[in-house]
């Protein structure tokens, strides 16, 4: 083997989001404007829109994701649903890897941004923040949401819990031939919980290597991709020099080329694009990085390791 492990995000590789997540933060707007603003905003936020602000490199927690929206639209009031998507589109082209904070300098260059941000109460604990708790509520659903934020639920009024909506986007086959390839070197490199991905994994969880796993939601922020800290500490938890790492997104990227260069060793990167609401584009995006390897789903990884292609 040319590489002494295999680590991989979940989002969007492991796991389809695009009902889950996603949905989540489409949701969580929508609660957040009716209850502050008053307004009623229908289908405003688009799977586009969101991955506008992933490609940035700073919004891979989506509850981020959720707060620089909310912002956007408390500070700009749109008259309706175009106006908005457009406003919104050109805040995520002004913002870049720094995320939320990015948002925040672009937006007070031209609206006192003060009040809102106190209505937001974020970043801060779940108890802290309704729009924090508002997200966590309609992802997890109140038995997870009791288990992950030991809170009872306030916001919630029923329905299916966003989690359930995941979608396993790879198959057992291929994770136990990883498993083999790699001598049992599977780690989860994630800004998920640890909850979250034993709930969504389940069939596969048992090829990663439970000791090197690192699921961010559960650390503290500071240690958000695309800060290097997790692949380091789960490559040397396997006491890997080399490693694949399977992303989708900037912040994966970013991540893996910042770890590659403060540990001194090989990363090679595999974008995965089939779970992304514009897959072209995603493939553009990493082919103008020059990525190692691009792939639609991980299945496709032990062929693509195996004929050396990275």
């Amino acid at each position: 083997m040319l590489f002494d492990c295999a680590l991989f995000d979940i989002d969007g590789v492991l796991v389809d989001i695009r009902r889950s997540y996603n949905a989540a933060i489409k949701k969580t707007v929508e609660f957040m404007l009716k209850e502050i603003a008053g307004r009623t905003f229908r289908n405003l936020v688009t799977d586009q829109i969101i991955l506008k602000f992933r490609q940035t490199g700073g919004f891979n927690n989506d509850t981020d994701t959720s707060y620089a929206i909310m912002l956007a639209m408390l500070a700009n009031l749109p008259k309706n649903v175009t106006q908005a998507r457009k406003w919104l589109i050109e805040v995520a082209e002004n913002a870049d890897e720094s995320g939320g904070v990015s948002v925040e300098k672009f937006l007070a260059s031209n609206y006192d941004i003060g009040k809102c941000k106190s209505m937001l109460a974020y970043p801060a604990q779940v108890k802290d923040s309704m729009l924090a708790r508002v997200f966590d509520e309609l992802f997890y659903g109140p038995e997870l949401f009791r288990k992950q934020d030991h809170l009872e639920p306030k916001y919630w009024a029923g329905g299916r819990p966003l989690i359930k909506n995941d979608r396993l986007a790879v198959n057992k086959k291929a994770m136990r031939r990883l498993h083999e390839m790699f001598g049992g070197n599977l780690a989860i490199v994630s800004g998920r919980s640890r909850l979250a991905a034993e709930y969504s994994l389940k069939p596969v969880m048992k090829y990663f290597n439970p000791d090197a796993c690192v699921f961010l939601e559960d650390e503290k922020r500071e240690h958000a991709k695309p800060n290097p800290y997790a692949i380091k500490r789960a490559m040397q938890a396997m006491n890997a020099k080399t490693a694949v790492y399977a992303g989708d997104s900037a912040e994966d990227l970013l991540m893996a080329r910042r770890a590659e260069k403060e540990l001194g060793v090989k990363i090679a990167f595999v974008g995965i694009y089939g779970n992304s609401p514009q897959p072209t584009k995603t493939i553009a995006k990493f082919r103008q990085e020059g990525v190692e390897a691009i792939a639609k789903s991980v299945d496709q990884l032990p062929r693509i390791i195996i004929s050396t292609q990275l």
